[in-house]
């Protein structure tokens, strides 16, 4: 069976980055990482959604040619996505700034709550280890998942059981 998975904000290459990521040793250990639990966690027929800021250098996106292949690898560029689309098309399906799947806006950074009409929610990475309190965004980014892929049906739960809190309070309210 074939399943969908989010990430965001790998940072490979990005030295610095180390500094917001105290567990990891080296750069090394800390794309290894990245590496390893896609690795481990992705089959030939799935899906990943990149939701920006994956790879920071040449180098560190040669190194994403070591993930496991799979159904499609999407990427949706961020901030800190410098290098050309060409580029990146050497390594992912598609490449994207701003899309709508799924009734969800999928994006880097999190978009403008006026935005987010007719869709579930925004799922996107971006924020480390900042909070977004309203309820109508999912954070991907990886300090809040342990570094690991997020599966679509933890997502997809978290809209749904949203959706029946909100519609159980207006029924109460009514």
């Amino acid at each position: 069976m074939s399943k969908v998975y989010f990430t965001s904000d790998w940072h490979l290459g990005h030295k610095n980055i180390l500094k917001y990521r105290p567990g990891f040793k080296s750069i090394d250990e800390h794309d290894r990482t990245f590496i390893d639990n896609f690795n481990n966690t992705v089959k030939k027929r799935d899906t990943v959604f990149f939701l920006g800021d994956i790879a920071f250098t040449d180098e560190a996106l040669e190194q994403l040619k070591e993930l496991n292949y799979c159904h499609k690898k999407i990427l949706y560029l961020g901030n800190h996505d410098y290098l050309s689309t060409d580029k990146y098309l050497e390594v992912f399906d598609e490449v994207h700034a701003f899309r709508s799947w799924k009734s969800y806006w999928l994006s880097h950074c999190p978009i403008h709550p006026q935005e987010l009409r007719n869709r579930k929610g925004n799922i996107h990475g971006h924020l480390h280890g900042s909070v977004l309190t309203d309820f109508k965004y999912f954070d991907v980014s990886p300090e809040k998942h342990d570094f690991k892929l997020v599966d679509y049906e933890e997502i997809k739960k978290y809209f749904e059981d949203l959706y029946l809190t909100i519609n159980k309070d207006k029924n109460e309210n009514n």
